[in-house]
């Protein structure tokens, strides 16, 4: 049995959440437990056990992962609790979701952690997450702009181009219940590489993936993937 520990981002943990197999057991830092209880509670996901740990991440994931925080003292701390819950329950093989770092994780650690796919995978192919063979039909477009990391918020510039209505975390949403409640109520979903389009493909709702020049396709959809409904912000025409 494998025992799975979820360190990463909010859009890291909707995609494994789904994908895991009911024979993994998952360790899942408290940082994502408000997550999990809106998936919950709007029916995107069946229940399953979880045991939520607090290892002292406050910010989107650990900062082992992140290059801003990475030399932080709150680093080290965060480190020695998973290296404290290891020790307190050994006797399993423990997994996190992808490769980066992994090296430093064990050396801090003192484990040997595996990776369940290596950086710069698919990931949903990773996990074995399908096409679903999703369709546009209506014309409710929600546009969620919103990105963890600023360089992937969808430029004002093409909101503008977009007829749907917008939609922007603080004012128009503040909590995830509110988030899934806006994506289940649309028809079709226009969003940055970030949490909201990962909803999107969980809550089954078409989505177009608007992302910046250069960057990954690690972590599209395989709706999006398979009908093509991608762009950068250069080469945006229509949706």
């Amino acid at each position: 049995m494998r025992r799975v520990f979820l360190l990463r981002a909010y859009g890291d943990f909707a995609i494994a959440v789904q994908a895991l197999a009911a024979t993994d057991s998952i360790i899942a830092s408290l940082h994502l437990k408000p997550l999990y209880d809106a998936l919950i509670s709007r029916s995107c996901i069946s229940p399953r056990v979880i045991d939520f740990v607090d290892f002292g991440i406050a910010g989107s994931q650990l900062n082992l992962f992140t290059n801003k925080g990475l030399l932080s003292v709150d680093t080290i701390r965060q480190l020695s609790k998973i290296k404290q819950y290891v020790r307190a329950n050994p006797g399993s093989s423990n997994f996190v979701e992808q490769s980066a770092r992994l090296g430093l994780l064990n050396f801090f650690t003192g484990h040997s952690f595996q990776s369940i796919f290596e950086t710069g995978q698919p990931v949903y192919a990773a996990y074995g997450l399908p096409a679903q063979g999703l369709e546009r039909i209506g014309d409710k477009v929600l546009i969620l702009p919103d990105a963890r990391l600023p360089k992937r918020v969808i430029p004002s510039s093409i909101l503008a181009r977009i007829d749907g209505r917008v939609a922007r975390f603080g004012s128009d949403y503040t909590a995830f219940e509110q988030l899934i409640d806006l994506i289940q109520a649309s028809d079709y979903v226009v969003a940055a590489d970030s949490l909201p389009l990962h909803l999107a493909y969980l809550c089954r709702k078409p989505h177009f993936i608007l992302y910046p020049d250069g960057g990954k396709q690690d972590f599209f959809t395989p709706d999006a993937l398979a009908s093509g409904s991608f762009s950068t912000f250069s080469q945006f025409t229509h949706v």
